[in-house]
């Protein structure tokens, strides 16, 4: 092959390559899919996955430690997480933990757990907090007879001040299930997980859970 077709080789596969992260980036774009009492959940296309990832929104008149504080109580699975059955942090050091987490799922769907790295941190000059969990074999558990074990998840809560007092929250999170999940089922998880687990933060911020709270490391927005 000589260098001017080279060339033109080239050439066409970087247009080809182009034009597909083009059209993925298109496809990738968020469309709401659920709105309602002040919460908002968008979904979008997760490359190389048949589950779409979600993102649900909601602002709140709250401070940084209050949202923090409900998100890492040790009893948060039993009225903030959606679906949540067992909530266990495994290991702790600073703002890193390991936490494995039980969920439930609609019959005929086995139940799912999995391993978490979860850690939190804030940046000092925006003050956005950021708390994430991330599937990890780091610490093996095994998982309880019937429940299939979570091919892979990531989640990220950011906690970001719009003024003093007051905070928007974005939670954001991809899995892969593993096993055998109708398409309809996963609809309604990627939709209702994000939707509900809000909806339960404001119900504890309204009844004022925490709201009293201050944690050392985290400078609230002033």
């Amino acid at each position: 092959m000589n260098k001017t077709n080279l060339k033109i080789k080239l050439k066409l596969s970087i247009i080809m390559i182009l034009c597909a992260q083009s059209l993925f980036s298109q496809s990738a774009e968020w469309k709401e899919a659920k709105k309602k009492n002040g919460i908002t959940v968008f979904t979008r296309e997760y490359k190389g996955s048949d589950v779409e990832e979600y993102l649900g929104k909601v602002e709140l008149d709250a401070s940084l430690s209050q949202i923090v504080s409900l998100l890492t109580d040790p009893v948060a699975c039993d009225y903030i997480y959606h679906s949540c059955l067992e909530m266990t942090v495994l290991s702790s050091s600073n703002q890193k933990s390991i936490v494995y987490i039980r969920t439930g799922a609609p019959w005929p769907v086995a139940n799912r757990d999995v391993v978490t790295e979860r850690t939190m941190n804030q940046n000092p000059k925006s003050k956005v907090v950021n708390l994430r969990f991330q599937k990890t074999d780091a610490i093996m558990k095994a998982s309880p007879a019937g429940v299939v074990r979570t091919e892979s998840l990531y989640s990220n809560w950011r906690i970001i001040p719009v003024s003093s007092g007051k905070v928007l929250i974005e939670y954001q999170a991809h899995f892969e299930p593993g096993g055998s999940v109708p398409k309809s089922i996963l609809n309604l998880v990627i939709t209702n997980t994000p939707f509900n687990s809000l909806a339960n933060i404001k119900k504890a911020v309204d009844e004022g859970k925490f709201k009293d709270t201050k944690l050392e490391w985290i400078s609230e927005f002033e």
